[in-house]
Parts: structure tokens; sequence; C-alpha cells
């Protein structure tokens, strides 16, 4: 894969999480662990970072990063200008924009996100619901999907819609995505969508001018969101050792 590149954004300042990516997973700090995790199977990692903090960090344990704008308001747009400024150095045509949070992501997905690459602008991940508890949670976004072998979005929000059946219609969705370089470059040009703004999912400037296409995968990546959710990801990994 060395047309793709592997985008890891991560910023400092977060309301319910503050330094959260130097929380410890393991004995490594997150931002650490997750850039590890992509770097056993691929070598196009960077990330996409804003804080000198971060930098230090990362030129003391060669960690590859770009350094971007701290005013930037989306990851997205910080992927942006990361991409114009690997441009200059690497050819490369797919962007893969992974969560810094994310310390379970597997090879398979991003493999799977890059092929659909191929025939798409843009691809991401999405899961089954565990239940009607989990997909009535309104921080869980739904996906709408349509389509048979090759399966595309319609929809995404975040309140269950009454007429819709779970793992039937709408599944749970997760938020790495798949990108051409040059539609990345056209998505973050365009102003935020109305729908956008309500529901605060930047996918949905994008629905409206292209396809999205859908990798299924067996159950949801664990995320860090909260100290419990921390906990939680420490747990599993003292468990597996």
């Amino acid at each position: 894969m060395d047309d793709t590149v592997i985008l890891i954004p991560v910023r400092l300042q977060a309301t319910r999480f503050p330094n959260k990516p130097f929380a410890k997973i393991g004995n490594l700090p997150m931002l650490h662990y997750v850039y590890n995790s992509a770097s056993n199977f691929f070598s196009n990692v960077y990330l996409a970072i804003c804080d000198e903090l971060v930098r230090e960090y990362c030129n003391q344990n060669n960690i590859q990063y770009v350094m971007t704008d701290p005013s930037h308001v989306s990851g997205s747009d910080r992927i942006g200008e990361a991409i114009e400024i690997l441009e200059k150095q690497k050819n490369f045509q797919y962007i893969i924009n992974l969560q810094g949070d994310m310390p379970f992501v597997k090879e398979k997905y991003i493999s799977s996100l890059r092929e659909k690459l191929l025939s798409y602008e843009m691809s991401t991940l999405a899961c089954p619901f565990k239940d009607l508890q989990e997909a009535t949670n309104e921080s869980k976004v739904k996906v709408e999907t349509t389509g048979g072998k090759e399966v595309v979005a319609n929809d995404f929000y975040r309140t269950l819609k009454s007429n819709k059946k779970i793992n039937e219609d709408i599944f749970h969705h997760i938020g790495v995505y798949g990108y051409q370089k040059n539609f990345l470059k056209k998505f973050i040009s365009l102003p935020p969508s109305l729908r956008e703004q309500e529901e605060k999912l930047e996918q949905l400037r994008i629905i409206d001018i292209t396809k999205i296409s859908i990798v299924h995968i067996d159950e949801e990546i664990l995320g860090v969101d909260t100290k419990e959710d921390l906990d939680t990801v420490n747990q599993q990994i003292q468990n597996h050792v």
C-alpha cells in the first residue's frame, strides 16, 4: 500500500477528557499505542498534530508526524492540511483517516477501506448494534444502507427512526474513513451543509455528491471517549496478555 497514507489526527484540547492522547494504554501513551497498532502493518503512518508537547514526544520516540494549524475546527480539516504538506514529499493517491482513540484497529479493516477506494471516492466502517438499547443511544451514529453486493450509505443520523430495523436497514457507524486524495480535497473545500450542522456529522456534507462505500465488520472497534472507556481498554489488554 505504498499509494496509501494513514493519518491519525491528534489534539490535546478536549473538554470531556483533557490530555487524552497521553492517557496510558498499557505502558504507552494512547497516541503512541494507536500509532504502533497501525505501523505494525503499514509504513506510511503519520500523526497529524498541532501541539508542541506532542511534537516533542514524537521527536523523542521516532514517531512520524505532520505539524498542522491548531485552529482547525474538525479532524478532516487537519487531515486536509497534512495532505498538502505530505504530497510535497510523497506520491500517494489514497488516505485512511484513523481516529487517535481507537487502539484495536485491525489490518483487515484498513485494507478493506483501501480496496473500496478503487471504485468509490470514500469508504467507511459499520457494524451491527448489540441491541435496541444501544441503537437508541444518540451518541451511537446510525448509517442507513442500501444495495446488495456493493453496500453504500443512504443516510446518517443520531436518532433512531421508528420505521427502520436495526441490523437490517441501519447499522452502527464506525468513524474510520478512506478517501481518494482528490476527493478529500474537494470535500474540505465545501461549506458545511445544514443537516451536517444540525446532526454534527461531517459525512452528511458528502452523501448528496457521491456514494460512500460501507465496509461491514463484525463488532464495534472499542474507542476511548471517557476515563471509564480507558479502564475497559486496559482491562481487555491485560486479559489478553
